[in-house]
């Protein structure tokens, strides 16, 4: 189903969201995954797959990670973001830049914590941060669950754009515009 820009820009946001909380409890749905783009320490930019786990109501999208993982020290320097979300089979695609917020053993990490498995939490407890040489492949050498929630943290965005892009064969179409009070105020663009 492709996007009626005819629609108001409100509508076009809160179908747009709900396709992404949708995608939270879908694990097949195609903006399940998505990229988060950073700035990283030597100032060029750093992407990566991420899995977006939550849609507040506020409209805050979050996203789980280790603590000692590199994006967590470039939103440090620099906690202006972007991601991308896309739809193959719809081609529809949504781009954020957003202000991130890295959450770390508050209380949102907890309760979200207390939501993982088993087998969601083991990619939390490893001796070594990610990205590091591992000398061998024996990867339950480096699990510890004595860590707990100890390198679980959340990054929190908040949206300060959105572009929205929908391919058609009949013509692309474009709306872009800024979060102002939680409201979406899109104008259409050229695609």
């Amino acid at each position: 189903m492709e996007i009626d820009f005819n629609n108001s820009t409100g509508d076009i946001q809160e179908a747009l969201y709900k396709d992404l909380e949708r995608a939270t409890a879908d694990g097949k749905h195609p903006f399940r995954f998505c990229y988060l783009a950073t700035t990283n320490i030597d100032q060029f930019p750093a992407q990566r797959t991420v899995v977006l786990r939550r849609v507040l109501p506020s409209g805050k999208l979050l996203i789980f990670t280790d603590y000692r993982s590199p994006k967590i020290q470039e939103i440090k320097q620099q906690n202006q973001v972007a991601i991308l979300f896309y739809h193959p089979r719809r081609q529809v695609q949504i781009r954020f830049q957003a202000i991130a917020k890295i959450h770390h053993q508050d209380s949102l990490c907890l309760t979200e914590w207390n939501k993982l498995g088993d087998h969601g939490k083991n990619d939390y407890q490893t001796t070594l941060p990610p990205g590091t040489d591992l000398p061998d492949y024996e990867m339950d050498d480096y699990h510890n669950s004595e860590f707990g929630s100890d390198f679980f943290s959340i990054i929190s965005l908040t949206p300060v754009n959105m572009e929205v892009l929908q391919l058609s064969r009949m013509g692309h179409e474009r709306m872009a515009g800024a979060f102002e009070n939680g409201e979406w105020t899109g104008r259409r663009v050229m695609p």
